[in-house]
């Protein structure tokens, strides 16, 4: 999958554009780093994504992951706040038609109980203030597969950590409990 071409200026004034919005006070979890196409296997491979399942990315970015996932026959629904990330998610899902839908909007508010996964790659407040607002619609046995962050109050659920690639950092595989 190719991105949108960027200058380096551009780059740099998107880079410094997502930081400010982390940084001060905003509804952003996080700043945006696109996860490597083989953290996005890895993730996939760790939930045993397939046409079983219901992917929701949370943070959806520029869509690599619910474009993976629909290749893996999944249905995939991303949430994502930023207008231009949605723009750059819609033309790559656009190449591969009905594989995934892209919402623009707060995943905090999104109705998660046909997830069977949820992909996060946000920052450690990020996860925790999510998971949070989401609780009342999570379905028990969901799994969660968070990049690089973990989930604060959430080590009970934790069902493997994986540190396969060291150049990209862990994996952390949870799973809803029983309410």
């Amino acid at each position: 999958m190719v991105l949108a071409h960027r200058s380096a200026a551009g780059g740099i004034l998107f880079e410094l554009k997502s930081w400010a919005r982390f940084i001060l006070p905003s509804k952003y979890f996080a700043v945006f780093y696109p996860s490597s196409l083989s953290t996005v296997e890895r993730m996939l491979n760790l939930t045993e994504c397939g046409p079983k399942d219901t992917l929701f990315d949370l943070g959806a970015g520029d869509g690599r992951v619910l474009i993976a996932a629909a290749q893996r026959g999944a249905k995939a629904i991303g949430y994502e706040l930023d207008a231009e990330l949605v723009a750059t998610a819609r033309q790559a899902i656009s190449q591969h038609p009905g594989a995934a839908r892209l919402c623009q909007g707060d995943a905090s508010t999104a109705d998660v109980s046909s997830a069977t996964i949820i992909a996060l790659y946000l920052s450690d407040q990020g996860n925790t203030r999510l998971m949070k607002a989401l609780q009342p619609s999570l379905r028990p046995g969901t799994k969660v597969v968070s990049n690089f962050f973990p989930i604060a109050g959430w080590d009970q659920h934790l069902l493997k950590t994986c540190f396969a690639d060291p150049s990209t950092g862990p994996l952390h595989l949870y799973q809803v409990p029983k309410h």
